[in-house]
């Protein structure tokens, strides 16, 4: 909305400073919840610029993803990353992801024939149930031997069952997800907002190839895209021209190599090469 970064940085934060100041204030004693809440009510009044500009941040951001064909939640979180600072967004849509994976547990993900499934969840699972161990270790600690007030154990009880969903929805996110491969087309994917599509036709060799990154999951680099499970990936896949690769909340980039994991490279290279011999 503005072309200024910094200044567009500094209005995102503000709605955030005001309210943080004025905890800091009932915090010290400053002032009493009822006045804090008045002085947060008037200023975010005063910034009401600000949040409509937001607001249409949001809408525009929203609608550009849905032209690029994500669905409403991959529109929602381009949307989040328009308006709120990054480090802000970042959370938020991680809890969100997290929280809207839940129902995929009792849902089975329906596949064309002729699609073969690469598993890449990676260490995943194996995060997922650490876990849920410790949060249920701490579950039953919070109930049987925390001393104190009666209030102190249900709230450890509470923070104990969020992390257990978490683990779950994190599961479900990342772990029962995987990449996708027919005759046609090869769908490279990452959670619920990473999911890049490329013409089988246009690919010209496949191997394994391990490889570690320091940037985040999801990266093009000297036109190489990089789809990385937990910094790391080991299938390498080499196109005759670029193609290109499209993004819910960005222009689309054309590159000539796509990177990712896959939880067993050699059986996904021996997949994708399988339907590339079958591919018209």
């Amino acid at each position: 909305m503005l072309r200024n970064p910094r200044v567009a940085a500094l209005l995102r934060w503000l709605p955030f400073v005001v309210i943080a100041a004025n905890l800091l204030l009932v915090l010290t004693g400053v002032v009493d919840l009822a006045r804090a809440a008045i002085i947060v009510v008037v200023l975010e009044v005063c910034l009401l610029g600000v949040v409509v500009a937001e607001f249409a941040a949001i809408r525009i951001a929203y609608r550009r993803a849905r032209s690029r064909g994500a669905s409403r939640t991959q529109a929602f979180m381009a949307g989040l990353d328009a308006c709120l600072p990054p480090s802000v967004a970042f959370v938020v849509k991680q809890e969100l992801l997290v929280t809207l994976a839940l129902p995929r547990l009792f849902r089975r993900e329906s596949r064309a024939e002729g699609v073969t499934s690469v598993r890449s969840g990676g260490p995943t699972a194996a995060v997922a149930l650490s876990m849920s161990v410790l949060a249920l270790s701490g579950a039953v600690l919070a109930l049987l031997f925390v001393g104190g007030p009666g209030w102190l154990r249900w709230v450890l009880f509470a923070v104990a069952v969020y992390f257990v969903l978490y683990a779950l929805g994190l599961w479900s996110l990342h772990g029962r997800q995987g990449h996708l491969v027919s005759e046609r087309f090869l769908r490279v994917r990452h959670g619920a907002n990473a999911d890049f599509a490329f013409p089988t036709s246009e690919v010209v060799s496949a191997r394994v190839s391990r490889s570690a990154h320091r940037g985040g999951p999801v990266s093009v680099d000297e036109g190489t895209l990089t789809v990385s499970v937990f910094g790391g990936t080991n299938v390498v896949v080499d196109f005759g021209v670029p193609v290109p690769a499209r993004f819910f909340d960005r222009e689309e980039e054309h590159v000539t190599a796509v990177r990712f994991h896959a939880d067993s490279p050699e059986e996904a290279v021996r997949v994708l090469v399988g339907h590339l011999d079958r591919s018209p």
